[in-house]
């Protein structure tokens, strides 16, 4: 019989994967309660879910049809929406098709990907995929990015780079300053804006003036939509033609874009949702700041990173018995601290009330 595994790329048959989250139902039956009293906070979703239209649209979508392969209703709405060319904009089945993407077309086998550490991990999980050589430049105290550590990895082997602005999971943004010095590297700097919508900054404007940087967008947090996997790129007409060639070409459904062209149009009422998170995020501010053995990471998104005396683990055991879930990192240096996402008012006040028996 054949060995399968001798035939397996060598560098794919022991792959370190990437840590993902549990649907509400695994968290419930963890915690002996019924799915619908799971407080599930560790995701970064939108607790206010999509825009009540957006069914309708998908309802009403042609179906049984193969989707726009060149995404041109998709690309049209976007471009309204960014105020940036048709040209620049690309859509993919959630950030992390545009992500592997990127790396398939620029990075060859053994070529580095530069990763700044603790970030978010499927930046390094698609570079392992891709067989490439992943370079983590750890982040400095406060979490920004070291730009010259960055610079001493400027040679003929580094190909790419990301940064998420806000960072997840610390919140931070990337300054202009800094993209700027990035940008005047030899290599592709991808700047992950998927909480633009939380932290109303962008880098977009950048992108007329450096043929080297891509911007990443998403949709599953401000607009609910991260069941239907979608999000889009800002990136120079050159970039954005080479991607087109290599793409799948139906990997963008027709209900992902019936409901991203809906979104769009209804964005004033999903903004209202955005400013009840941030309030929510300010709330949890106010409540954390009153509590001992707790700091937090001033943050942009729509998250915040906590610190704890006690250390992680067993804060996250009380919350679960609480049916309250936040996300636990494995890196060294997120040992004490917990990313909670922001919720509705009620999933805050119950993360509030948990936090107050177990610390």
């Amino acid at each position: 019989m054949t060995d399968i595994t001798k035939l397996i790329r060598s560098h794919l048959s022991t792959v370190e994967t990437y840590a993902s989250v549990d649907p509400a139902e695994e968290l419930a039956r963890r915690a002996g309660i019924s799915p619908e009293e799971v407080v599930k906070l560790n995701g970064n979703e939108n607790p206010f879910g999509p825009h009540p239209a957006v069914a309708g649209a998908i309802g009403a979508s042609r179906l049984h049809l193969y989707p726009d392969p060149n995404q041109n209703a998709v690309r049209k709405a976007l471009a309204k929406y960014t105020d940036m060319p048709f040209e620049c904009l690309l859509a993919g089945a959630g950030g992390d098709e545009l992500i592997d993407l990127l790396l398939r077309l620029f990075v060859e086998p053994g070529e580095r990907l530069l990763d700044c550490d603790p970030t978010f991990g499927m930046y390094s999980f698609c570079a392992r995929v891709a067989d490439a050589e992943v370079v983590s430049v750890p982040r400095d105290e406060n979490f920004d990015v070291d730009t010259d550590a960055v610079a001493a990895f400027d040679d003929e082997r580094t190909k790419i780079l990301f940064l998420a602005s806000p960072n997840n999971p610390t919140g931070n943004e990337l300054s202009e300053a800094e993209a700027r010095r990035l940008l005047e590297m030899d290599m592709v700097l991808v700047v992950d804006e998927t909480y633009f919508e939380f932290s109303g900054n962008s880098l977009a404007h950048l992108v007329p003036e450096y043929e080297n940087l891509v911007i990443l967008r998403s949709m599953s947090k401000w607009a609910g939509l991260a069941g239907l996997r979608i999000g889009y790129m800002i990136a120079s007409p050159e970039i954005v033609r080479h991607l087109i060639d290599i793409k799948q070409p139906y990997s963008v459904s027709a209900a992902a874009e019936a409901a991203l062209i809906t979104s769009l149009e209804n964005r004033d009422d999903l903004m209202k949702n955005v400013k009840i998170i941030l309030e929510q995020r300010g709330r949890l501010e106010a409540f954390l700041d009153t509590m001992d053995g707790v700091k937090y990471w001033p943050s942009s998104a729509n998250f915040l990173l906590c610190e704890f005396e006690q250390g992680a683990g067993v804060v996250f055991e009380g919350l679960a018995s609480h049916g309250v879930f936040v996300r636990m990192f494995s890196h060294p240096r997120l040992t004490r601290h917990l990313r909670a996402s922001v919720g509705t008012p009620d999933e805050t006040g119950r993360l509030m009330k948990a936090l107050k028996t177990v610390i």
